[in-house]
């Protein structure tokens, strides 16, 4: 694992409570959306609340389908105050990708929001 994996992971962790104080995110403990913004839709399976994440070295992906959203994730990341020095994430429209130095965190959502996948349906 790269230095900079190490610190984008490592601040994954460390901001597992976080929550902007002007309320544009919130991590949630990884479960829950503190901001109750509308939610992700889900069957009420099991894997309503996966997370899977993999890598090696300097290309890492982390692979949501529920709270905190991939967005919030990213501006714990970049944001000030809380972000992790020298990270930025543009949004390349299906995903996130946080990069540090040669290191990127792809962040994947595996459902669109909501209000995205009706749109999508209709």
């Amino acid at each position: 694992m790269s230095e900079d994996a190490e610190r984008l992971l490592a601040g994954l962790t460390c901001r597992i409570t976080a929550q902007d104080a002007a309320g544009r995110w919130a991590i949630g403990n990884w479960f829950f959306d503190p901001l109750t913004r509308p939610g992700w839709l889900s069957s009420g399976g099991e894997d309503r609340s996966e997370k899977q994440l993999h890598g090696y070295r300097y290309h890492w992906t982390l692979q949501r389908n529920g709270s905190p959203y991939v967005e919030d994730v990213a501006a714990s990341l970049t944001a000030s105050p809380a972000s992790v020095s020298g990270a930025i994430a543009p949004n390349a429209g299906s995903h996130f990708e946080v990069s540090l130095g040669n290191t990127t965190l792809r962040l994947d959502r595996r459902r669109a929001p909501a209000q995205q996948e009706s749109e999508v349906t209709r």
